[in-house]
């Protein structure tokens, strides 16, 4: 499954995306249906995209709500079922009363209801779709009816022993479930409201972005204070109202951006999950329901503190982090973290970058990141490139510098621990957006015979193929050898000549989008360029 990034050309400010940028759900087929059963099937679809149903029910390279989909538990391996209207491996035989007491209640069919109910995993957000009202729970049946049907079977659940054994559910349903509806306050807005409920029932944001108990529960009191995802190298942060820890700080119009497109400049943007939720579900519902899930999230929500840990690094560890950062950092976030407007984000005053713990700075320094908009590269990984002390020293630097409120907790058992979980985060080389995005598939290029994407060399997750863009005369050398080193380190057995091609291939839409140069002139730059790197890697020491 390919991630897609946002398209913008107008940064800080919200970023609009092409109708077409996201993948859509399958269109149903409402061929005569009346008036009413239409109007049920597409609140139906509108449910199930602000719901974010696809993503869990689709496995990679697989049809859209078949399931298969894995999830690594603490206790086993759970896989999404069909959820499509195939008699055989879907839900074509369930009958209403049974999918509502499946979003409702969490009981799918099969077993006995009173000896030994099938009750579904948590995993499941049942907890969260069970304050959905029961109309729109069958408007969600009704569309997921409608779609085609996909004759394909999940994987059976690998669970241990005894978490496969589902009526040992019964007491942490006891404990902790309720199908209360969502509880509106008088003095709410009917925005607040309307955001309420899709953030508590469709949105289950607090699945994520809560702390849980020793029984995975969430701790009712601490809702939407930021935590670990479960199964996940990745940290929700903290979303309450706080002006400090949380959303409550940010403006309006910020947050709209980051949760209907996918981030700003400012604020960072969305990665790991939380993309999945911008480009499947947030992106694809009306702005004004985004802009009323932001309202509840600001002005209704119980202020929280977030996790805050105990500073670890030393003076000389942040001296080494900065040292560290200058080398390996500056050249494209500055050495003041300041970035480069519509290219690079900015580190100073980046909340994603200092709020709660270091993950998710460590899970990208380890990963890279894909670019979110179309001016920028992808984040570069540096998993082979450094080690364990030297991600966290750059990661403490980065969460301290330049006056940023963070705690300088990362340690290099921290990014052990995370570079044993962390899931890479490349962009399918087969993905067909990515291939154009631009400038790599710009028409400039394509005149100057700038090469496209190389499938035999191909690693975009590292972001290799964008890592010039915004590259000025000064920063170019830095810029190539960090190509260079992240070649080498994830194709270790290139020859100086296609390391050299490499470079070119990158630096090729850089010099066929520059203004004020004639045709001869870009084709003389790159061959001063292809000359430049031929003299760089003939001055490396050889491994």
């Amino acid at each position: 499954m390919a991630w897609r990034s946002a398209r913008s050309t107008h940064l800080p400010t919200p970023i609009v995306a092409a109708p077409d940028s996201y993948p859509a759900v399958p269109q149903p087929n409402t061929q005569g249906m009346s008036a009413a059963q239409i109007a049920q099937v597409q609140r139906g679809r509108f449910l199930t995209v602000a719901g974010d149903c696809m993503p869990c029910h689709s496995a990679p390279g697989g049809k859209p709500f078949a399931g298969g989909l894995s999830f690594v538990t603490p206790f086993g391996t759970l896989y999404s079922p069909n959820i499509t209207p195939d008699k055989k491996d879907g839900i074509g035989n369930w009958n209403d009363k049974q999918f509502y007491a499946s979003l409702h209640e969490g009981i799918a069919p099969g077993g006995s209801l009173l000896v030994f109910p099938n009750y579904l995993y948590p995993a499941m957000p049942y907890t969260s779709y069970a304050k959905l009202s029961k109309p729109d729970v069958l408007a969600i049946a009704a569309y997921l009816k409608a779609i085609p049907a996909v004759a394909s079977a999940p994987p059976p659940n690998d669970l241990h022993f005894p978490f496969n054994i589902r009526a040992g559910l019964l007491t942490w349903r006891l404990l902790f479930f309720s199908t209360a509806p969502v509880k509106f306050d008088k003095s709410w807005s009917p925005a607040v409201r309307n955001g309420a409920y899709l953030a508590q029932a469709l949105g289950h944001c607090s699945e994520c972005h809560s702390p849980r108990n020793i029984l995975f529960a969430i701790k009712q009191d601490q809702t939407l204070a930021g935590a670990n995802i479960l199964g996940e190298p990745w940290y929700a942060p903290n979303i309450s109202s706080s002006k400090t820890d949380g959303v409550g700080g940010w403006s309006k119009q910020v947050l709209v951006s980051y949760l209907r497109h996918g981030g700003n400049m400012q604020q960072g943007s969305a990665f790991g999950p939380m993309k999945s939720v911008v480009d499947y579900s947030l992106s694809q519902i009306p702005k004004s329901d985004v802009a009323d899930i932001a309202d509840y999230l600001q002005t209704a929500t119980a202020p929280r503190t977030g996790a805050h840990g105990q500073t670890i690094a030393t003076a000389a560890q942040l001296a080494q982090g900065k040292t560290l950062y200058e080398a390996n950092c500056a050249a494209c976030h500055q050495s003041n973290g300041a970035g480069i407007a519509n290219v690079f984000p900015n580190l100073a005053g980046n909340q994603a970058a200092w709020a709660g713990p270091a993950d998710n700075l460590i899970g990208v320094m380890l990963g890279g990141m894909i670019p979110w908009h179309a001016n920028g590269p992808a984040m570069p990984a540096y998993n082979a490139t450094l080690n364990d002390h030297q991600i966290a020293a750059i990661a403490n630097y980065v969460r301290t510098a330049w006056h940023n409120p963070g705690v300088a907790d990362a340690t290099a058992a921290k990014v052990l621990a995370l570079r044993k979980t962390a899931p890479p985060h490349a962009i399918a080389t087969a993905d067909p957006d990515y291939l154009d995005l631009p400038p790599i598939g710009s028409a400039k290029a394509r005149a100057l015979g700038c090469p496209l994407l190389n499938t035999a060399m191909a690693d975009p997750g590292d972001g290799w193929l964008n890592s010039m863009s915004g590259v000025t005369t000064a920063t170019l050398p830095a810029r190539t050898q960090m190509l260079l080193a992240t070649l080498k380190s994830k194709m270790p057995g290139l020859s100086n000549a296609a390391l050299t091609n490499a470079a070119v291939t990158a630096y090729c839409p850089v010099v066929a989008t520059s203004a004020g140069l004639s045709m001869s002139d870009k084709r003389h730059a790159l061959a001063t360029y292809r000359q430049s790197v031929e003299a760089m890697l003939a001055k490396a020491p050889k491994s």
